[in-house]
């Protein structure tokens, strides 16, 4: 006959006491409290990179705008203006009838505490060559506007030629004069 089963091997068995189970929970909710801290930080990121690269599109807009019209007075200028911290104005010919239409104001993405980190009002002109210039029409330094909120900043270069960079201010590299080389004739040709 077969001995039952005995209760020895279950003997050193010991089951989870309740303070194991408080350190495990505990430990989880501190992972998943830093996890989601995480996703809150990238999403803000996200909007402020997304804002940014809307604003650079709205400041090529208007510089290619201003050169395909020719403005000659500021009035007639392709503009982006910083009217406060949250809202800007850009004014183009957006239907192209070769007058400017009324400006369209953005604000930043609501909830996103997205600030601009410069002095306003403050309004971009973009003469007919596409490079800023001031309200009377002067030639202006190229300056940059940045985006900020408490996870970081954002900035938007223009470039000499009027042109957002949002990689930061762009490099310059010499340039090398170089003698062309003398065209190769065939023999035949003649050149009257």
């Amino acid at each position: 006959m077969i001995a039952p089963p005995s209760d020895n091997r279950f003997a050193d068995a010991r089951g989870v006491s309740l303070v194991e189970l408080l350190i495990v929970v505990a430990m989880v909710s501190v992972l998943v409290g830093f996890a989601l801290m995480q996703v809150a930080e990238a999403r803000q990121d996200l909007a402020r990179e997304n804002a940014a690269v809307q604003l650079a599109a709205y400041l090529e807009k208007a510089r290619l705008d201003s050169v395909r019209r020719h403005p000659t007075t500021a009035a007639q200028m392709a503009q982006v203006s910083i009217l406060n911290a949250s809202f800007y104005s850009v004014t183009i010919d957006g239907n192209w009838d070769g007058a400017l239409d009324a400006p369209r104001v953005v604000s930043m993405p609501a909830g996103s505490n997205l600030q601009f980190n410069t002095p306003y009002p403050r309004t971009i002109y973009f003469n007919w060559r596409g490079r800023t210039v001031d309200a009377a029409g002067n030639s202006a330094t190229p300056d940059f506007v940045s985006l900020t909120h408490s996870y970081g900043t954002s900035r938007i270069d223009l470039t000499p030629a009027g042109q957002p960079s949002l990689a930061g201010a762009p490099v310059s590299s010499p340039v090398v004069n170089s003698t062309a080389p003398a065209p190769s004739l065939r023999t035949t040709t003649q050149v009257p």
